[in-house]
């Protein structure tokens, strides 16, 4: 049997959520303007956050058949996965913001290209440090097929958030 995440409900759900957290980052600068630009802003991120969190821990719920035991061992230690990846996704979401700040103005230099690129793949390296740093505590507290269907499911789940935001990231100017 061949299990594939994209065309369940939860997924399309996540989907969504996931669109509420890029429309977020996309849409922040102009909403924030009327109001104080960090307290609405950071809003903003922590509500569509909340959405695209609980949109995950949904889906890996019903998919990873959790014992008793395994829940209560995998859920602290996935909060604390989760807080230690969310500290490198708003480094990712502030990038986003910055480019889509400076593409809009016409002012994307070599200089800010140069950064942007460094920077999007030290955001990309530190995820993977993450999940390979709790990779050690999810395999103490899981079988070893529960781990590696958590991870593909995280795979997932990024793997479509990445799609989402590729669409509606213009692409640099060459020039």
């Amino acid at each position: 049997m061949t299990r594939y995440l994209g065309d369940r409900t939860t997924m399309s759900r996540f989907i969504l959520n996931s669109l509420a957290i890029i429309l977020s980052v996309t849409s922040g600068n102009v909403l924030a303007q009327s109001l104080n630009p960090m307290t609405q802003e950071a809003q903003q991120l922590a509500d569509a956050r909340a959405l695209l969190q609980a949109g995950r821990a949904e889906i890996i719920r019903e998919e990873v058949p959790f014992t008793a035991t395994e829940a209560g061992a995998f859920w602290p230690a996935y909060e604390k996965y989760v807080s230690d990846l969310n500290l490198v996704r708003d480094r990712q979401a502030k990038l986003i913001s910055q480019y889509l700040e400076a593409y809009n103005d016409g002012e994307v230099s070599d200089q800010f290209a140069a950064k942007l690129l460094d920077d999007y793949l030290a955001i990309k390296f530190d995820i993977l440090t993450i999940q390979k740093k709790h990779l050690r505590k999810f395999r103490q507290v899981l079988p070893p097929h529960k781990v590696t269907l958590f991870y593909q499911l995280e795979n997932q789940m990024n793997a479509e958030l990445d799609l989402q935001l590729a669409r509606v990231i213009p692409l640099i100017d060459p020039e």
